[in-house]
């Protein structure tokens, strides 16, 4: 069972060193993603005790506290979300991300002509509900964090995520309404999605939905120490997984990329390792 609460927050946006400021709908992430450095941060003082993916806090003031935020606020970045999921599937009855994105919007269209450069990651396709809004926004960026081909897998690193394959046709649908997209391709998982073909396919899958950036990053296997060997062992990938640390392997991994990259033209690829 999950642990939903609904909590209020003094202030919503708040500084950041992703972008200016950041906004966290939500304290914890139902995506559950085994690898995320998020859980680690946080449960340093929230949740100690609780399963990471099994809880998450409603900041049912984020968009009271945003109106009264944004009324002499102009011209400022702000990224949804460093810490959490701002789609993940408590989005679907809470609608804080939906709301938040309106209140942007409305001030855009205010006697005050403001503008805001917003950028949005996810992991699920509940995004395309708010097309009406996105599409209206002046200075938008989605990425979608695109990491395991096979599904049986997916669902044991990303149990909460959409599909891959719903992840791609949502970069797809967003470029053909014009709104500017990037693909995140990380962790790459030693033995998983780290061979020559997995790579070429993903990236493959990305460029034919008309996304042409793209950021690749590993797996920081000792940052995720006993998540991960508990994982590792469980599916005899142990020793595949310590590679995420070796120097030799990411110089190799690091290679493969550049070149898959050489067969599809004008892609603009970041590797973050």
């Amino acid at each position: 069972m999950f642990k939903i609460n609904e909590v209020k927050i003094k202030r919503t946006l708040q500084k950041s060193k992703i972008s200016e400021y950041c906004i966290n709908p939500y304290l914890g992430c139902l995506n559950g993603c085994l690898y995320c450095y998020a859980s680690f941060i946080m449960q340093k003082w929230y949740h100690k005790n609780d399963l990471w993916g099994n809880f998450v806090d409603v900041r049912i003031n984020s968009v009271e506290n945003l109106k009264k935020e944004l009324r002499n606020k102009n011209n400022i970045e702000i990224y949804i979300s460093s810490m959490t999921d701002p789609y993940q599937i408590v989005e679907e009855k809470y609608k804080l991300t939906r709301e938040i994105l309106k209140t942007f919007l409305s001030e855009e269209n205010s006697l005050f002509d403001k503008k805001f450069e917003i950028t949005i990651q996810t992991k699920r396709d509940l995004i395309l509900r708010d097309l009406d809004i996105l599409k209206d926004l002046k200075d938008i960026t989605i990425g979608l964090t695109i990491t395991i081909l096979d599904e049986e897998k997916r669902k044991i690193f990303e149990k909460g995520s959409s599909e891959t394959y719903k992840r791609a046709k949502t970069l797809e649908v967003l470029n053909k309404n014009g709104i500017e997209t990037y693909a995140f391709f990380g962790p790459i998982l030693p033995s998983i999605s780290d061979s020559y073909e997995t790579i070429y396919k993903t990236v493959k899958l990305i460029y034919d939905s008309g996304t042409k950036i793209i950021y690749f990053d590993k797996l920081n296997y000792f940052k995720f120490l006993k998540r991960m060997k508990d994982i590792s062992y469980k599916l005899n990938l142990y020793k595949e997984f310590l590679k995420s640390e070796n120097d030799l392997y990411l110089q190799e991994l690091k290679f493969k990329i550049k070149n898959i990259i050489k067969d599809f033209k004008d892609i603009d690829f970041h590797i973050l390792f």
